[in-house]
């Protein structure tokens, strides 16, 4: 159940961070999705911690089950990163609260609005954002991984 994990901030580099990107990027790839870890647009974890940036990591008890990050691409504007919830934890409505909490941490960095990004074929993933209040947008970002641009105004009521 998501109400069983709690969202922690932490490093987007510590080892548990690491071993969740690793889950990501694989089951990425068993989607049929091919990484480009030239482009440069990508993030690093620098970028994922104060002061322009959060990085959560979701604790079932001992096991770390979930991550995202947000960042901040100018004073107002926030991103959303890397946002993984392991198979074990979905379906309770933890994705919906990792989104929202980081929406918060985009809004304690100053920004009024959120944007994210997420593959072609992610279609849980683009119903999560559309139901959570994102609009589809144009490419903001150049990223060849993606196929879904979203952005939401965080003054508007969810």
């Amino acid at each position: 159940m998501a109400a069983d994990v709690e969202l922690r901030t932490d490093a987007a580099d510590s080892a548990e961070s690491v071993r969740l990107l690793a889950a990501y990027e694989a089951e990425l790839v068993s989607l049929g999705v091919v990484l480009n870890h030239g482009w440069t647009g990508g993030v690093t974890p620098d970028q994922l911690r104060a002061p322009s940036g959060a990085w959560l990591v979701g604790w079932r008890g001992d096991e770390a089950v979930a991550c995202g990050g947000v960042r901040l691409l100018s004073p107002a504007v926030a991103e959303v990163k890397r946002m993984y919830v392991d198979p074990s934890a979905r379906g309770g409505g933890l994705a919906r609260r990792l989104v929202a909490r980081l929406e918060a941490e985009a809004v304690a960095l100053g920004a009024s609005v959120a944007r994210l990004d997420t593959g072609r074929d992610m279609a849980p993933a683009v119903a999560l954002y559309r139901s959570s209040g994102y609009r589809e947008v144009e490419d903001y970002n150049g990223n060849p991984d993606a196929g879904w641009w979203f952005e939401k105004d965080l003054r508007l009521p969810s």
